[in-house]
């Protein structure tokens, strides 16, 4: 029985971490203004094509679509009040709403109802919708301006949907049994390599930003601005390099960071540096940094050092193809033979080699092992505390009992001294 249980178990665990993933992938959508019996599973993933053969016998008596594209969405949304504009508007219509919070690639609608008979029109401006009542099946797409992240996206999300509301009542007025359709690109709660996150700067210094690299093929997020220390004679420099470089590619499988004008301190400078990474994919279905080199031009004390070309010795990296590179703790990225120039980074992922349309990082592959600092320790002291314990066990097991006891009918015991 309990064989079965655990079987039971683990396939109960498996679905419940498959249902959340394939949630957390996918897009919900917003339906408005259509008389529907369609019934889904909120736990199934739909795709356009399913979603538009479920919803076709409903659509069939409109002739216009109105999609509303986002760039970023997630069903936590629509919990909030940011789109109480939208749901009043839409809840108001007598023909009815459809949900489904699981909608996967949904940038594909406006072409999965053009293989259904609809002219697909991209609205780019006001001056694009339509004046007059449409006889033909029309597909409008509208995009609605950036969201963005942190606190401006609540206020963002707001004033797209009461842009939504307000469009889709001159759209109404023109034409009664205009379809709404309310989606995005992505889920929001999914961060992706291709999208920049960058928290600027203080005035006093204090750098805390993390960076996205996205050079198309070569994917880098750094979660501190790394440090450049460069020595000129016997005097050190530190260059936290705490802006979004400048990158290109010098080849299908490099990537080249560009850093200007950076200050240090005690009258030191950092004119420029350029960082250039190669990546060679190896036979066993590894890849690894091939050759790493550094041309810069820096001001140390009041002297000005300039190195070109200089190569950097690499870490050891050697991460299955397809898995991104990731290293938490404060390591020495490259440094060159006589440390002369040490580039230190705390916290960064990186993958090259990447697809045309990836947009994410690759399973990670961590650069600290399974046995940390803290698991040894863990088990050094673990096995001191058995020790003593084994100890205290052997000392208790040696203890002996009397083997003689006093009868209370019979002579007394007694034990003779000798000097």
């Amino acid at each position: 029985m309990t064989a079965i249980y655990r079987t039971v178990f683990a396939a109960l665990l498996i679905f419940v971490i498959s249902v959340n993933a394939e949630a957390q992938n996918n897009v919900p959508v917003y339906m408005w203004n259509i008389d529907t019996d369609a019934v889904t599973n909120p736990l199934h993933t739909l795709n356009s094509g399913e979603l538009v053969e479920k919803l076709a016998s409903s659509l069939a008596d409109h002739q216009l679509i109105a999609i509303f594209m986002q760039d970023e969405l997630s069903v936590e949304d629509f919990k909030s009040e940011d789109l109480s504009a939208l749901k009043s508007v839409a809840e108001s219509d007598n023909d009815g709403t459809f949900y489904h919070p699981s909608v996967s690639n949904p940038e594909n609608l406006p072409k999965t109802l053009q293989e259904k008979g609809y002219n697909v029109i991209e609205v780019k401006s006001h001056q694009d919708l339509p004046t007059t009542s449409i006889n033909e099946r029309t597909v409008l797409v509208i995009h609605l301006p950036v969201t963005l992240a942190g606190d401006l996206r609540s206020e963002n999300l707001q004033l797209n949907g009461d842009a939504i509301a307000n469009v889709y009542e001159v759209m109404k007025s023109q034409q009664p049994n205009v379809v709404g359709v309310f989606t995005a690109l992505k889920n929001s709660k999914i961060p992706t390599a291709a999208t920049r996150k960058v928290k600027r700067a203080a005035p006093n210094g204090i750098t805390n930003q993390d960076i996205f690299v996205n050079s198309g093929d070569v994917f880098l997020f750094m979660e501190k601005p790394p440090v450049l220390k460069l020595r000129n004679d016997k005097t050190w420099a530190n260059f936290t390099l705490d802006q979004v470089p400048e990158y290109t590619k010098s080849g299908e499988s490099s990537l080249v960071l560009i850093y200007t004008n950076i200050e240090g301190i005690e009258k030191s400078n950092l004119n420029s540096a350029n960082i250039s990474l190669s990546f060679v994919q190896k036979k066993t279905g590894y890849w690894g940094i091939s050759q790493a080199s550094i041309s810069f031009e820096s001001v140390i004390g009041g002297a000005t050092v300039s190195k070109t070309d200089l190569v950097l010795k690499t870490t050891d990296i050697s991460t299955p193809f397809g898995f991104s590179y990731h290293c938490t703790p404060k390591m020495k990225l490259a440094a060159d033979a006589d440390t002369t120039v040490i580039f230190e980074t705390n916290g960064f992922q990186l993958e090259p080699f990447k697809g045309a349309n990836a947009d994410r990082f690759g399973d990670w592959y961590d650069c600290q092992g399974f046995f940390t600092e803290a698991i040894w320790a863990g088990i050094f002291l673990g096995l001191i505390i058995a020790a003593v314990l084994a100890w205290a066990i052997s000392m208790l097991a040696d203890v002996k009992s009397p083997d003689r006891f006093d009868d209370p009918k019979g002579k007394s015991i007694s034990v003779g001294t000798a000097e």
